[in-house]
């Protein structure tokens, strides 16, 4: 597999991230969209290999000498259903819990770490822990800026690229930190990426797909937690139930169909849209959102906060 990504420069990678790299969970991400089933319906198609490429090299160039963190950083996704976010509150599924697991019983993964000094319980401290990585109470770490930095990249709608923000950054465990300039223009990318994934149509997508996978596995239990999207969605379509085979076709091919209103009437799928990113760089060592151009960013972000009804038309 070629470890090749466009957003930032080059790393030099040891030999154990390689290999890290090339385990089966690892290389499972290729195969799973990072923007749910939104990517049936956007322009944001890539997966979540790419975003955790990224979120390596990020890691790297930050915490050169941190091997558990490093490790961390490809690791850090393993865990994730079919279509990443998509499905998995639906279905009580914690895609955390899931990627423990996988550091902890995966051999191909708990040798290559054995093999090279570096601890397992150690790497899953860094998924747990305050850090640069996953960020802090109120800064943004590294794994969330790749993915507002990527998504904005892909919808095209961002002026600097990545890679010419990052003489701009600096990272430690407290999180990113950044100039007046480009903290703003981080918030921008958080702030258009959550309305796209916010929208009407994407929370319908999600919403569908959710409820067809719901109905699906009440007759036919499968091992979802390690299917790729195509498996699913093979197993969608060649579904029993007529339900889903309808459900299934509207997502697919006839999004026409979806209507979505806020005002709920006890019919259709209730979408609730409550938990909001409220993370961002740091500036001059405190929140960017305590700023008053930061507080209007978040203002923008809760302006989000909504309830929605889909229902086929």
């Amino acid at each position: 597999m070629l470890l090749i990504e466009p957003l930032y420069p080059n790393v030099q990678m040891f030999n154990w991230e390689r290999a890290l790299f090339q385990t089966r969970k690892v290389k499972r991400l290729k195969q799973l969209a990072h923007y749910g089933a939104g990517s049936f319906v956007s322009p944001v198609t890539h997966s979540r290999f790419e975003h955790t490429l990224g979120v390596w090299k990020l890691t790297a160039m930050f915490f050169r000498e941190r091997e558990d963190l490093r490790a961390a950083a490809i690791l850090h996704d393993i865990g994730h259903l079919p279509f990443s976010h998509a499905v998995e509150r639906t279905l009580g599924y914690n895609h955390h819990h899931l990627t423990e697991i996988s550091i902890r019983t995966e051999e191909d993964i708990t040798s290559i770490l054995s093999q090279n000094g570096i601890s397992v319980e150690k790497v899953i401290q860094c998924l747990n822990e305050e850090n640069g990585l996953l960020g802090t109470t109120d800064g943004m770490g590294l794994d969330h800026l790749d993915s507002f930095l990527r998504d904005t990249y892909m919808l095209g709608g961002i002026e600097r690229l990545p890679k010419e923000l990052l003489s701009h950054i600096r990272c430690t465990s407290q999180g990113i930190e950044a100039d007046a300039d480009t903290c703003a223009f981080i918030m921008d990318c958080v702030v258009n990426d959550h309305a796209l994934f916010l929208s009407p149509l994407l929370l319908a997508v999600d919403r569908v797909l959710a409820e067809a996978v719901r109905l699906h596995l009440q007759d036919n239990p499968s091992p979802i937690e390690s299917m790729t999207d195509d498996e699913l969605l093979a197993e969608l379509k060649a579904s029993n139930q007529k339900e889903v085979q309808e459900l299934m076709e509207v997502l697919l091919y006839r999004t026409d169909r979806l209507h979505v209103s806020e005002s709920v009437r006890g019919e259709g799928l209730e979408v609730n849209v409550r938990k909001l990113y409220h993370k961002a760089p740091l500036y001059n060592g405190k929140s960017y959102s305590e700023t008053a151009a930061g507080m209007k960013q978040m203002n923008r972000l809760n302006g989000l906060k909504k309830t929605y009804n889909v229902t086929v038309v």
